[in-house]
């Protein structure tokens, strides 16, 4: 896998943790170096020490041949060190380099030559001869290791008088180092520890707006940019905050251009639509008009029987029930209409309560307001209005919870407004169904209309439409168990050459 296919989730927190390792190894290795540097020093500057003691203690043993005195003199740091002093053994060797005394005078007899100690010894002893001041050496490794230290014994006036040996126990020393460096890793280990977790925390939060940023433009074009909108990281200075704020506003940009290519969708739909109406118009009313006047002359002066009057009745509701039916699609025919009258409301419920009967549809309705004033709005296009909305209730209308299926309808007046409410129980709406309820044929044919997936015909489009003319307002609530369409339409006196009618003006 490439460095660029590492997502910067991963990346960021992955970099910070190394490094803090980086760091903390860098840290370590200068501690360990330091320990072991302070070891070291701390081992010469002890010899250093115990040597310039020894050299004045045996001054007098040695200028006055007094051994015993000299070997209580070198057993006296012997006897009082610590168990982690390294000090392991003292030799004495006289101007003549033999040895005058040792801690151990059976493994390093009095008198015996430089030459005859331990290859170690002898190569210090020869050493010291030669340089005046402290000599030391490490040789070997591990516990194979020879740590010797020697320095000269000089009298006051600074003639040699012999050469003192110190050999240091390695394996003690080398315990030292291991304390040493325990207490390093004693420090080092936990906060490398404690780091980590810590350096991948920050990175996964600073890279947490880069991946919101990511996940958000990812869904372009799959989810609502409303919601995308509103999981983008915040807006600030920073660059990632500027970052955030080009992507709203390209979001809010792109919001436009899809309510825009809607509208204009939505207007070649409805010019299809006039289209399509205008065409039904003609071919359609020309011969209705002709039978409906058939039909009006064979009553009028034919002499028909029950049952031909019976038949004749059927007829002509039917031809005016079609006639309605392209009524609703000429919304935008210019008619003389009357006052919308009480009798009007009471028409309306005699047309939907056969329906909502065979449906098994309670029906609620309120209109008390209005049953004894008549309202100065179209009565012709107020009852499409409303008839289309209790049609459409019926169909939607479904059982919820322990209620039993019901539409109901109210009717208010205000001054300057009357206000008609009209809505079903069933499921809510979905979303998609709200933002195109208007629209004709947007959605294919399905159980119903509350689902969302029901068919939406010409029923509500033309309601819009009435409402527009009417210079009205019509909104839509959904929610748990109720549905509820709600038009407010402006009332305004009567105008007109004949009382009891109004202009329907556009």
């Amino acid at each position: 896998m490439k460095l660029g296919d590492i997502p910067w989730r991963i990346r960021i927190p992955l970099v910070l943790t190394a490094v803090i390792v980086l760091t903390e190894l860098v840290v370590t290795a200068a501690l360990v170096t330091r320990a072991l540097r302070d070891a070291q020093v701390d081992l010469e500057t002890s010899a250093r020490t115990l040597v310039t003691v020894l050299g004045r203690s045996l001054r007098e043993p040695l200028v006055r041949d007094h051994l015993w005195q000299a070997f209580e003199v070198i057993s006296t740091p012997l006897a009082a060190r610590s168990p982690d002093n390294p000090l392991l053994r003292i030799v004495v060797l006289d101007a003549a380099q033999l040895v005058f005394v040792a801690t151990e005078p059976r493994l390093i007899p009095v008198a015996s030559a430089a030459k005859e100690l331990p290859p170690v010894l002898a190569e210090m002893a020869e050493r010291s001869a030669q340089q005046p001041g402290l000599v030391f050496t490490a040789q070997g490794q591990g516990r194979e290791r020879a740590l010797v230290a020697a320095a000269p014994v000089r009298s006051e006036d600074g003639t040699r008088l012999g050469t003192v040996l110190l050999e240091f126990d390695a394996a003690v020393h080398q315990s030292r180092l291991l304390k040493a460096l325990g207490e390093v890793a004693l420090v080092s280990v936990p906060g490398l520890l404690l780091l980590i977790p810590l350096g991948w925390f920050a990175g996964q939060r600073l890279a947490r707006p880069l991946e919101q940023l990511a996940q958000a433009l990812a869904r372009v074009g799959h989810e609502p940019l409303n919601t995308i909108g509103a999981q983008l990281p915040p807006p600030g200075r920073d660059e990632i905050g500027r970052l955030s704020a080009q992507a709203q506003l390209m979001l809010e940009g792109l919001a436009r251009k899809e309510a825009l290519e809607q509208e204009m969708v939505a207007s070649e739909r409805l010019a299809a639509v006039g289209r399509v109406a205008a065409a039904i118009a003609h071919e359609v009313n020309n011969p209705l008009g002709g039978m409906l006047n058939a039909i009006d002359t064979v009553g009028r002066h034919g002499r028909p029987d029950a049952f031909t009057r019976k038949t004749l009745g059927l007829l002509e509701r039917g031809l005016l029930q079609i006639r309605s039916t392209v009524s609703a699609l000429l919304v935008e025919a210019r008619l003389n209409s009357p006052s919308l009258q009480p009798t009007d409301w009471e028409d309306l419920r005699l047309l939907v309560e056969p329906q909502l009967d065979a449906r098994a549809v309670r029906l609620d309705w309120r209109t008390d307001e209005v049953a004894d004033h008549a309202v100065a709005l179209p009565a012709h296009e107020v009852r499409q209005l409303v008839l289309n909305l209790l049609l459409n209730a019926a169909k939607a209308a479904q059982p919820w919870e322990n209620e039993s299926s019901a539409v109901e309808l109210t009717v208010a007046r205000a001054p300057g407004l009357l206000a008609i409410v009209v809505g079903n129980t069933g499921p809510p709406l979905s979303a998609q169904s709200l933002s195109r309820l208007f629209e004709p044929f947007v959605l294919p044919p399905g159980p119903d209309l509350a689902s969302g997936s029901g068919r939406f015909g010409l029923g509500l489009w033309v309601c819009y439409q009435i409402v527009q003319r009417l210079r009205g307002r019509v909104d839509v609530q959904s929610e748990e168990g109720w549905t509820r369409f709600s038009v407010s339409l402006p009332v305004s006196e009567p105008t007109g050459d004949r009382p009891g009618e109004l202009a329907h003006m556009t």
